[in-house]
């Protein structure tokens, strides 16, 4: 019985930390062009068009321009996907026309700006409309994060903490 009730409530225990990990941090801000959404979540396979094709592949994102990140897990650092979703103010459409510079800087340990390899991708099977641009990262759980991007020179500046 005892068993049973320490095996109950550690499962507890590690699905509100599965359900805190898989949590997405969403973000809004707006220049004078653009509309801009960051979201920040679990973190996603990344695949080329190549292999999505060659493995009939479902989920994941499909990269359409750059390239995957090399991972530098950090003691106490966890995985998350940085994804910048960039709309005309205007039209309200979403825009494929720019590369946007990503840095994400960890506010709470002080460091210096990290420059993203920024890629352009798509969820698999959604198409144009959620193209958007990002990469995995690393992150501290519990730090306060600055990501600053800018889209067609102009400038957005977003905070979050990692969960």
């Amino acid at each position: 019985m005892r068993l049973t009730a320490v095996l109950a409530a550690s499962a507890a225990v590690l699905i509100a930390v599965a359900t805190s990990w898989a949590a997405t941090i969403s973000k809004a801000a707006t220049t004078a062009s653009y509309r801009l959404s960051l979201d920040v979540g679990p973190v996603e396979p990344m695949y080329t068009p190549a292999q999505v094709k060659a493995k009939h592949l479902t989920s994941g994102e499909v990269m359409v321009g750059g390239a995957m990140m090399a991972g530098s897990m950090m003691s106490g650092a966890v995985e998350r996907h940085l994804e910048l979703h960039v709309y005309s103010r205007k039209t309200g459409a979403v825009v494929g026309n720019v590369t946007p510079t990503i840095a994400l800087t960890d506010e709470t340990a002080h460091a210096k700006p990290l420059k993203l390899e920024v890629v352009a991708m798509e969820g698999i099977g959604q198409g144009r409309a959620d193209l958007h641009y990002g990469n995995n990262v690393s992150v501290d759980v519990g730090h306060t994060y600055k990501v600053a991007v800018v889209v067609g020179g102009e400038p957005a500046t977003f905070s979050f903490e990692a969960a």
